[in-house]
């Protein structure tokens, strides 16, 4: 009786991946070889094809375990799942790299691809190629996180140091990154739209000093917190901490204005006293403000004619 063992990838433990986690990904880069042969690449990555099923048959877990895993190796960055309707789920290996994706070479015996299909090199994880006819060349891609992080500081705004922010949060997966900055836009957007602000100078990134200086450390602040939420929770949360955070970034924050009541006391014929409370004029029911008649219109010129020049 003929055995199949799967290799099994010691940089996932070393990288802090669970039992599952390891098992999952041990059955994924075994299949590596095969895809590229195959040519299963897109956009510098190779991909494989799996049934939740399979993979938890194989590795005598549960589907629901599967599902759980693979959110989490998501969110750890070691892949990109896929999901079809009533077929195999597609996962990206964006951390793949084996020596035939970095030479041009031809497998000349079973015992060759044997031995390629065994070996992953991760010290080159952020280059990859494209095959180009029969031959495979060499061709290095510009690292996703990178080309994500460039293209989002110049299309959103956003400063090197929030992209940052979101980096670590997201553990480099560029498809939650761009979650996040998606949840950012709408928290701004609320805002914005709920103050008549759209596509004012106070409400955009790069124009807005507040924003500038201080969204940064922001997010870090509320990625702190985010990072104990269950994955389903954790957007309401950023959602509703990042409206708070505009608010005060617009200037729109107003403190609230303390009422203190007038507290007398009243002595009444039986001897004894009673206190109650008084509202200042302003604070009562049916108040009417009156404009002060003393105003040195002088000085109000001179105001309203430093208001214009700003």
């Amino acid at each position: 009786m003929n055995n199949q063992f799967i290799k099994h990838y010691i940089q996932f433990e070393e990288d802090g991946l669970n039992p599952t986690e390891v098992s999952v990904m041990s059955h994924l880069y075994n299949y590596g070889e095969l895809s590229i042969r195959n040519n299963w690449i897109k956009n510098g990555m190779v991909f494989v094809k799996y049934l939740r099923e399979s993979l938890a048959n194989q590795i005598n877990v549960s589907k629901d375990t599967i599902t759980r895993t693979v959110q989490a190796l998501e969110e750890k960055g070691w892949i990109i799942a896929q999901r079809q309707r009533n077929a195999a789920t597609v996962y990206f290996l964006p951390k793949y790299q084996s020596d035939s994706l970095v030479r041009k070479t031809q497998i000349a015996s079973p015992e060759n691809a044997n031995c390629n299909q065994n070996y992953t090199d991760f010290n080159h994880i952020h280059s990859n190629t494209v095959n180009t006819g029969n031959d495979v060349q060499a061709t290095p891609v510009v690292d996703r996180v990178q080309q994500w992080a460039k293209a989002t500081k110049q299309k959103v705004g956003l400063t090197f140091t929030s992209i940052q922010a979101i980096q670590k949060f997201c553990k480099n997966n560029v498809e939650k990154c761009k979650q996040v900055v998606r949840i950012i836009l709408n928290a701004r957007n609320s805002v914005a739209k709920a103050n008549r602000l759209v596509k004012q100078p106070v409400a955009q990134f790069e124009s807005n000093q507040n924003i500038i200086n201080g969204l940064a450390q922001q997010l870090e602040h509320i990625f702190s917190y985010a990072v104990k939420l269950p994955q389903s929770n954790y957007a309401g949360y950023v959602t509703n901490a990042l409206k708070a955070y505009f608010t005060a970034a617009f200037g729109l924050e107003t403190k609230p204005v303390a009422v203190k009541p007038t507290i007398k006391a009243t002595k009444f014929n039986d001897g004894k006293k009673r206190i109650h409370e008084e509202l200042p004029e302003w604070a009562q029911d049916g108040y009417e403000f009156k404009a002060d008649e003393s105003v040195d219109m002088n000085k109000k010129a001179k105001l309203e004619s430093i208001i214009l020049s700003l």
